[in-house]
């Protein structure tokens, strides 16, 4: 008995010298372009960030076009904007809608708190963290739609928005499927799986370019045409998409190029990183969370590093022109 407590004690010392022993490495680049310092200064830290935008300490808003002079009340923050509608959440399930004068317009509550929501004229898509699927039209305060989905239990926290596609709606759900939803036949018309992962197996990227439906979760991304539907199994961080091509961002810090079709064309390792973000604004932005913002082109043929001020170890927000972090921000190079 003594000598097999003795065996599985130097089992665990070593296992514990081996921890102690593991340094994390880090990205670390031999060519840097030039360093860049900020352009300017916001009026507060950012507190919260959606792929539409993000919500400052003081309740002011960032959306695509920047920052707007719409102030949130306090406990609320931002989740989507469309022709000066600006729709806004609360932990407790509260769910509001304010014009450019900042003026609520619209209010709900929720039994749950509500995960992800995009607005479209009078109509509100929302997905509540119980993984129901809702429309509400906001003039009459009616449900268009009201469809729970699969239980949940573990959720990314880059949670994809539903999508207005003419008459459709398409939902990103929480447990890794795409449903789509007619407003004109009132019904569900179809459901695609994305992914099947058990946990963290959310919808993490959803967009739509011309005829193309490009969505992602953390294992896998799927391309949809009117003609067929392609998959590429990657660890993913991010995901950026073109006219006929699609940047994949993996989390060992290799980006793919991909032709619509998810055709693997060329891939561009950069050991150790780790992306906190990317972008196309003229040319295809991704930030190192050490502090470096890397720049392609959109052929993946020529790389620019530059050093930022700051490592990135909060809330940051890309617009096609620029780049916010914490209370600061700066311009992005774009092609005229």
């Amino acid at each position: 008995m003594r000598l097999f407590n003795l065996l599985l004690l130097s089992i665990v010392s070593i296992f514990v010298l081996q921890g102690c022993g593991t340094k994390r490495q880090y990205f670390k680049p031999k060519d840097i372009s030039y360093s860049i310092d900020y352009d300017g200064t916001l009026p507060a830290k950012i507190a919260d960030v959606t792929r539409s935008g993000a919500t400052l300490e003081d309740g002011e808003v960032i959306t695509k076009k920047g920052l707007k002079g719409i102030k949130l009340p306090k406990g609320f923050t931002f989740l989507d904007d469309s022709k000066d509608r600006y729709l806004a959440t609360s932990k407790c399930g509260d769910l509001i809608v304010l014009d450019d004068n900042s003026k609520t317009i619209y209010s709900r509550k929720f039994d749950t708190q509500v995960a992800a929501a995009s607005i479209k004229d009078s109509k509100i898509a929302i997905i509540l963290s119980s993984n129901r699927l809702l429309i509400i039209d906001i003039k009459s305060d009616k449900e268009i739609l009201n469809s729970k989905q699969d239980d949940v239990y573990a959720l990314d926290s880059r949670i994809a928005s539903p999508y207005f596609l003419n008459s459709l709606v398409i939902f990103p759900t929480l447990d890794g499927k795409l449903v789509v939803f007619d407003t004109k036949s009132a019904k569900i018309i179809r459901s695609v799986i994305v992914g099947n992962e058990k946990f963290f197996g959310n919808v993490i990227y959803l967009d739509v370019l011309n005829d193309r439906l490009v969505a992602a979760t953390k294992k896998r991304v799927i391309s949809i045409s009117p003609n067929s539907m392609d998959i590429l199994d990657e660890d993913v961080k991010d995901v950026v998409v073109l006219k006929n091509r699609i940047f994949v961002f993996t989390k060992d810090g290799t980006v793919i190029l991909a032709n619509a079709d998810l055709k693997v064309l060329k891939k561009e390792r950069f050991p150790f990183a780790v992306f906190a973000g990317a972008i196309y604004g003229g040319h295809v932005y991704m930030i190192e969370r050490g502090g470096y913002l890397i720049a392609t082109d959109v052929d993946l043929n020529s790389v620019n590093i530059y050093k930022i001020p700051d490592n990135i170890k909060s809330f940051i927000f890309f617009t096609k022109k620029a780049l916010y972090y914490q209370d600061r921000y700066f311009k992005l190079a774009s092609k005229k």
